[in-house]
């Protein structure tokens, strides 16, 4: 045993003081009297109580003296094992997840998790520390350890669910990450339990306990949701779903689809006990916007029955077609409904940065324009590129797959009468090559001042080979192909706004700029430096509560489910959609069991004889109670 202030043990030198003082013999009065008849008969009864006199006065100085050494005692704060004190390290999980969204009675599930927590926190004894992690999608730690009561309980009142799954495993890896204590090391799961259990091996000096919520479980909800354009007519789309029937009946579940708020198509599945069942189906958006899917089924888990998406705006690219009789391009061009085509005579060709795109089907300007420029088998000279020969009946051996100019191609056994064989800079990259022979060359240059308007940036593609010497126009991927490549030069692959975020995902004004963006002449998107990235974004989140971003730092989480919205001058703007579906967290059946497996036996916290306060404040309580009885039974009297 140690002590935390030692200096104060030197309060126990007040035992000589007070032994001299007991030591101290009163000096006696002399008065002269008529008679001694009386005193000598008060004499011999004094002489009879002696020895009990002595006996109270010692008792007396004993009782003083164990006072004054447990005060000084109490003042050096003696430490001891806590395993003494009982005093507790606790973590406390709470779950946060969209399963606590549940109805229950009156209210909802994570209701009855915060009573929960709150009453943990009342039960704080002297000496206990606790630490707050919320757990969801992402856990995080709220209040490392404290014993502050008032500090635990704002917080946990505070806090509310969010729309995402929940992810105990990596919650459960902050108690790895914790520093080594002489405490015991407690840990509370308030939890409904409603996921598969996770696998975790416990350290010896942890104890678990499950208190669990709910007691709801059945629940008909979307699982998967999905949508995605036509590869040759972003304007149509196909729609799939999933819908989970977590009840133990049949059910027959009825499902409406609408457009921009007005119902477009409806139907109704059938569901088995504890199964699911899939749809798909194909619609027309002319001008995007907002799309949705509602589940006419009531449950305890609404969040589930709706599913939200965003169609992509698709403003007609500006399309510059310079040529001499080139009837395939031009047909190729013209089957892409999103293309705004103008047909121009190479000897008035127009500016290209008037246009998003200019295709030079014939001789090119002698300098490469500052627009987006597509030039087939001719390039001007600037660009770098070199021909030194013909390639006779090349074979494409390669291209590059994942690059959205070569999406949904298949280029094998195309056959090419002749190419050119070029070298070009490192700043071109081949999309499609013979062997080591390029074929397709794309270059992307951006200005030299990062503070430049984005409209100055320049892509440009070139053609190593004439498509007339091809029988690529005969083939399906040579209009995929152009437009393709119409779409990514003018910088708005309207194919990924169609993509919904993960739920709980963070952005930045410039994330949210790729969704909307600011589109110029060449329809670019604001880069990172640009004035229309640094001004302030207002967001109209699915829960009608407005987020500005005004600073770089600034984050929008998108964990609620529906549409994101942004807010200017004109009507709010949908931005993306996100979505729940998840079939674990459609799963909403509490469980009966603590949520972990384990090779080893879980310690689960076993209430146990606990002082729940340091030594010291007994010690002090102790020399109190001492010095009242010493009082009473000696000094009482001479008061009275």
């Amino acid at each position: 045993m140690g002590f935390a202030h030692p200096i104060m043990l030197a309060f126990l030198g007040l035992f000589l003081p007070v032994i001299a003082l007991y030591l101290l013999k009163q000096r006696r009065r002399r008065v002269q009297v008529a008679t001694l008849f009386f005193w000598d008969k008060i004499l011999k009864d004094e002489q009879t109580v002696t020895s009990l006199a002595r006996l109270r006065k010692l008792l007396s100085l004993l009782l003083q003296l164990l006072f004054i050494a447990l005060l000084a005692l109490a003042l050096a704060r003696p430490l001891v094992s806590d395993a003494i004190t009982g005093a507790r390290r606790i973590v406390l999980f709470l779950d946060t997840s969209a399963s606590m969204l549940v109805q229950e009675g009156d209210g909802i599930r994570f209701d009855e998790a915060k009573a929960q927590a709150l009453n943990l926190v009342k039960g704080l004894a002297q000496g206990d520390t606790m630490m707050l992690v919320t757990v969801d999608q992402h856990p995080a730690v709220i209040r490392p350890f404290t014993n502050s009561k008032r500090e635990l309980e704002e917080a946990i009142k505070t806090l509310s669910p969010v729309h995402t799954e929940t992810d105990f495993a990596a919650a459960l890896e902050i108690l790895n990450r914790l520093p080594e204590s002489r405490q015991d090391t407690q840990v509370y799961l308030v939890t409904d339990g409603a996921f598969p259990p996770v696998a975790y091996t416990p350290g010896e000096d942890l104890q678990f306990a499950y208190l669990r919520v709910g007691e709801t479980g059945d629940n008909v909800g979307i699982t998967k949701f999905q949508a995605r354009p036509l590869p040759d007519s972003p304007r149509d789309f196909q729609v799939h779903l999933e819908v989970a029937n977590e009840t133990a009946q049949t059910v027959a579940a009825e499902l409406e689809f609408r457009l921009n708020g007005a119902l477009t198509d409806a139907w109704e599945l059938t569901l088995p006990p504890q199964g699911s069942a899939q749809h798909r189906f194909s619609q027309y958006s002319a001008t995007g916007g907002a799309m949705e899917v509602f589940l006419d089924f009531p449950d305890a888990f609404p969040i589930d029955n709706r599913a939200f998406g965003r169609l992509a705006p698709l403003s007609p690219v500006k399309v510059q077609l310079v040529m001499e009789g080139n009837l395939f391009l031009e047909s190729a061009l013209l089957t892409d409904r999103n293309v705004a085509l103008e047909v121009i005579d190479p000897a008035e060709a127009k500016p290209a940065e008037n246009y998003d795109v200019t295709v030079w089907a014939a001789a090119p300007p002698n300098e490469t324009p500052a627009g987006n420029s597509v030039f087939v088998n001719h390039w001007p000279p600037d660009l770098g590129i070199v021909a030194e020969g013909e390639l006779k009946s090349p074979l494409i051996t390669d291209w590059e797959r994942n690059h959205p100019i070569n999406r949904h191609l298949a280029l094998q056994n195309v056959t090419i009468r002749s190419a050119q064989k070029i070298t070009a800079p490192d700043s071109f990259l081949p999309l499609i090559r013979s062997f080591n022979d390029p074929l397709l060359l794309l270059q992307e240059s951006k200005p030299a001042d990062a503070a430049a308007e984005a409209t100055k940036e320049r892509k440009v593609l070139v053609f190593a080979f004439d498509p007339l010497a091809t029988d690529l126009p005969l083939r399906v991927a040579f209009p995929i192909l152009i437009a393709n490549a119409v779409h990514y030069l003018q910088g708005l692959d309207s194919r990924d706004g169609w993509m919904n975020p993960v739920i709980g995902q963070r952005f930045s004004s410039i994330d949210l700029a790729a969704f909307q963006p600011q589109r110029g002449a060449t329809g670019s998107i604001p880069s990172e430096d640009s004035a229309a990235a640094r001004k302030t974004t207002k967001i109209l989140r699915p829960d009608h509560s407005e987020q500005y971003l005004s600073e770089p730092g600034d984050l929008l989480r998108a964990d609620r489910v529906g549409l994101y919205q942004a807010v200017g001058e004109e009507a709010p703007q949908p931005l993306f959609a996100v979505n729940l579906v998840s079939a674990e967290e459609s799963k909403i059946q509490p469980s009966p069991t603590l949520p972990i497996q384990s090779e080893t036996p879980v310690r689960e916290i076993i209430d146990g004889f606990r002082l729940g306060y340091e030594p010291w404040f007994f010690v002090a309580l102790l020399a109190v109670f001492l010095l009242i009885a010493e009082w009473f039974l000696f000094h009482r009297r001479l008061i009275e």
